[in-house]
Parts: C-alpha cells; structure tokens; sequence
C-alpha cells in the first residue's frame, strides 16, 4: 500500500517533448486509481499544496524550484530527467514505466536529503525583527555584486567563533546534495548525499591555503560582508538579494529535509559514474 492518493504533476512552462511522458504518467496513475493533479495553469506551489507525490519533469533546476514550492509541506518528490546533467532527476524518460510501476506498487525507497535554513540579516535591521529563513536543497551563494574584478572579504563564524576571513570572488554554503553543483566547479568535495555535513568552499581565494571545508551540520555558520565592495546572495541559483557591507548570512540545517522517491535499485554512484564520466577514457 502505497501512502499517496494524489499525484502532482511539474514541469517547467513551455518545456518541449514531454506530451508522451504525461501520456504514460497519467496512465499509470490511472492504472492503480489514483488521482492525478495536472494543471498546467497552476503555479507550481498550488501544484505542490494539493499534491502527496510530486512527479517533476525537468532537470535539476526545476527540482530545485519545486523542493522550493514544497516549502515545510510532507511532499515527496520523484524526478524524471528531460533536462541535461540530471543529478536530482535521475530517472531518465525510458526507465518512466518500469519505475512508475515498481514505485505505485509500493516497490521504493524514500531518501531524505537534508536542507539549509538562510537567513540574511541587515545591519539595519531593527532588534528582535530577524527575518524568516529560506530553505536551500543546494546551496546558498555570495558573490561580489559589481561587474569590477575586485575581490570581496567575508568574515566567517562557527557557533560565533571566527574561523577565517575570506579575501575571494565569493563563498558557497552547501549540502552534500550541493556538493555536485557549484561546490564542484569551484573545487569543492563530492559528499554522499546521506552524510550529516555542511560545506564552505571559497570561489578563487586569493591566498591558496584557504581551502574548502567540511562541517557537521550540526553547527551555525555566519558570514558577514566586511567593507569595501556590495555583494550578492544566491539561493539555489534561483533567488537573489543584495548584500551591503555589515550584512550578514546565517546558515544553519533546516529542520525539515526534502523527501525523494527512488526505485528499490536505485544505485547513487552509478548516477555519478554516468553524470561525470568516471573511469571513462
């Protein structure tokens, strides 16, 4: 027995070529009687709100968008790849029945991947008027916000303890689900997605013995922008807001995790083998 009765539908406005996975989804559903949510006028949120499973077409960037639109909710999340890379969409379009037909049988597992809570804080912010957290299933982003090659200076804390201050094009706060985007590119660890940790990877530090660095996620990290030049703060390569100097963010793990559906053969290093071309010559 299966615990969901509704089944959402998300897929990116005007995404192409997904008519005949809908076709075989809406079957599916059908087949085993359940009540499928399809509104292609819906935003994703409302989408997500009436929805138990959450079935997302796209690639990794509109799962992002839709762990978003989920918010605190109990929704689970199953992707299905019709983007490029596909590392939280894993589930490409020729596997679609045999892995609807494991899962609506109740053949799955559930992985929970855990999240960030983000939280800017002004330096003009009134007392005891902090601002709600945002949550982040990949990484929350500093950047220098001027089109000038200059370098921005972050102050980093754990637990209000100074670790290090960053001279760098930027900093990167990520979950080990975070860690194959722009952790990668910037030479970050590759963390199994299972592991309790948190990551801070500077972006072209200018001295080269600060490294990235793994933490338990258990801690809270604050980074503050120190004078001199404007930044920007990036949440999931989706959200953006301006950092002024004497700004602040602060990160800690969200409590809610996002729930992912797989099928009972689901092998995560294989996706890496496939995505990254290991081993390949």
């Amino acid at each position: 027995m299966i615990p969901w009765k509704r089944i959402g539908v998300a897929l990116k406005s005007g995404q192409a070529g997904v008519e005949p996975l809908l076709r075989r989804i809406v079957a599916k559903a059908d087949e085993h009687g359940l009540e499928l949510v399809l509104d292609r006028e819906a935003a994703l949120e409302e989408t997500a709100a009436r929805s138990d499973l959450l079935i997302v077409l796209g690639g990794d960037g509109t799962v992002l968008a839709a762990a978003r639109a989920i918010g605190e909710r109990d929704v689970a999340i199953l992707g299905i790849n019709v983007g490029r890379l596909g590392f939280l969409a894993d589930v490409s379009p020729d596997e679609v029945d045999r892995a609807l037909a494991a899962i609506f049988a109740g053949d799955y597992r559930i992985q929970e991947r855990s999240r960030l809570a983000v939280t800017c804080i002004k330096q003009d912010l009134e007392p005891d008027s902090e601002p709600p957290a945002d949550l982040v299933l990949n990484d929350a982003v500093i950047t220098k916000g001027t089109a000038l090659a200059r370098l921005i200076e972050l102050e980093a804390r754990i637990d209000q303890k100074v670790i290090a201050t960053y001279r760098s094009d930027g900093l990167i706060l990520a979950t080990p689900t975070g860690s194959t985007a722009y952790n990668l590119s910037a030479g970050g660890p590759l963390i199994d997605p299972t592991v309790p940790a948190m990551i801070i990877s500077p972006i072209c530090p200018h001295t080269l013995t600060q490294r990235p660095l793994v933490l338990p996620d258990s801690v809270q990290v604050e980074v503050r922008l120190l004078p001199r030049e404007e930044a920007t703060l990036t949440l999931d390569g989706q959200v953006g807001t301006s950092l002024q100097p004497g700004d602040a963010v602060r990160v800690t793990r969200a409590a809610r995790p996002v729930r992912f559906v797989t099928a009972p053969d689901h092998d995560p290093f294989e996706t890496l083998r496939k995505k990254l071309g290991w081993g390949s010559r």
